[in-house]
């Protein structure tokens, strides 16, 4: 039997499947084939070893949501900001309150001046800046085809010096595509863009 894998593994390579037990590992060996993959040739009758969660796509599943969201960079440094923010409007605060009650100002009145300080000490408009710049490098960044789906991520796209990524149905789509054509002893190149209306298309 021949199997793909290449919905667990990323190879589009088949692979063979016989009885015989070829690895320790349950990852190399001929013998099980896997939940998630295709059948591409041969018939075959298994026992079901595992089933949900302690299936091999079910172990990744579980090791996938298992991932605690560690905060951003930009974030840690706006808490720490907003801290510092805060403990000065806290400071100038209670000062100009005990000014004011000392100078015989009302404590209803002293209140107001100081609820007034701290107030004005919140940055309001600190989190849709970010949220505008973040955006605009977004933007930035597709017109050079590179979409980001999450803000968070463009971040740390500027320290980013080598990026690893499985070839396999990350960066292509997993099927063959006809770049050049042998004809009449001449090589074409052939229309290889998702548009094939057939409508000629001027050369660029």
């Amino acid at each position: 039997m021949v199997v793909d894998n290449s919905s667990l593994t990323g190879e589009s390579e088949p692979q063979t499947r016989s009885p015989e037990c070829t690895h320790e590992s349950p990852l190399e060996t001929r013998n099980i084939a896997f939940f998630s993959t295709m059948c591409l040739e041969g018939t075959a009758t298994g026992l079901v070893i595992n089933t949900g969660d302690r299936t091999i796509i079910g172990r990744i599943a579980s090791l996938a949501s298992g991932v605690e969201n560690e905060k951003t960079p930009i974030a840690i440094e706006i808490e720490h900001f907003v801290d510092i923010i805060a403990g000065l409007a806290i400071f100038f605060g209670g000062t100009f309150f005990v000014v004011a009650m000392v100078i015989g100002y009302p404590f209803l009145r002293a209140m107001v001046f100081f609820m007034a300080i701290v107030v004005a000490y919140v940055p309001e408009g600190l989190l849709a800046t970010v949220t505008v710049c973040l955006s605009l490098t977004a933007k930035r960044l597709a017109r050079k085809n590179c979409v980001v789906k999450n803000l968070e991520a463009v971040e740390t796209l500027g320290s980013t010096s080598v990026i690893c990524s499985d070839k396999t149905g990350t960066l292509t789509q997993n099927r063959m595509t006809v770049a050049h054509l042998w004809f009449d002893n001449q090589i074409h190149t052939a229309d290889t863009t998702e548009d094939q209306s057939g409508e000629p298309r001027t050369p660029g």
